[in-house]
């Protein structure tokens, strides 16, 4: 790929020269493309100028989302997503399931019950050991039930501690989708969907400003500390 030349003064208008760019390569107008190519253009990160370089003449999608995925957090959205989700329902199905066991298991239990109260009431006596051997079944059942109450609260309890955990992974994938590497301030993206937010509230667009500051001689910054 030849991208056009971009001159050095900080004052030129890399923003055109990013879209003259992509229009020259026949490359789709999306944000995740003008990011690729901003910051392969600006020289903020040399490694991705390399893969941009690399391209050829016409580019494919595939191509610029696979380099997208290498340098870029936000990029990796919707695998994390689509696993996360993935992983959710998966819980939710052993979840269902064993409260399905535990209604089977108490059903069972109230079935031994009634039987239990319905064999007693017919007979007019009891022996001793017919006595015991109903008090031991009923101990074993009661038991068994309990037992398998305590289970179920375990492994609800796992459950839940591994949705936490999934829950946890999405919120860090969020804070470094939105946060610059470099600053660790929020980046771009972050910023647009603040902005979106004003925009779409009246009393936003009452009470906020937008202060722009430009920071001189950023690219030196960035080579020294990036």
């Amino acid at each position: 790929m030849q991208p056009a030349f971009v001159p050095n003064d900080r004052n030129t208008d890399i923003a055109s020269t990013v879209v003259a760019t992509m229009r020259q390569l026949g490359v789709l107008g999306l944000p995740r493309n003008y990011e690729i190519f901003y910051e392969a253009l600006s020289g903020s990160n040399h490694e991705l100028s390399l893969a941009v370089v690399s391209l050829s003449n016409r580019p494919t999608q595939e191509e610029l989302d696979r380099i997208g995925r290498t340098f870029f957090a936000q990029h990796h959205g919707p695998g994390i997503v689509e696993h996360a989700r993935d992983v959710i329902a998966k819980e939710l199905e052993d979840i269902a399931s064993l409260l399905r066991s535990e209604r089977s298991h108490i059903e069972k239990y109230g079935r031994i019950l009634d039987e239990t109260s319905s064999g007693l009431g017919n007979r007019s006596m009891l022996s001793q050991d017919l006595l015991q051997k109903i008090v031991t079944a009923m101990s074993a059942a009661t038991n068994s039930t309990i037992d398998h109450g305590r289970q179920v609260a375990s492994t609800l309890s796992e459950k839940t501690a591994e949705l936490e955990s999934v829950k946890s992974k999405l919120e860090e994938y969020k804070r470094l989708a939105d946060t610059d590497p470099l600053t660790q301030v929020w980046n771009r993206r972050a910023f647009d969907k603040e902005i979106t937010k004003i925009y779409n509230s009246n009393k936003g667009i009452l009470f906020n400003a937008l202060i722009l500051a430009d920071i001189d001689r950023f690219k030196d910054i960035n080579d020294r500390f990036g």
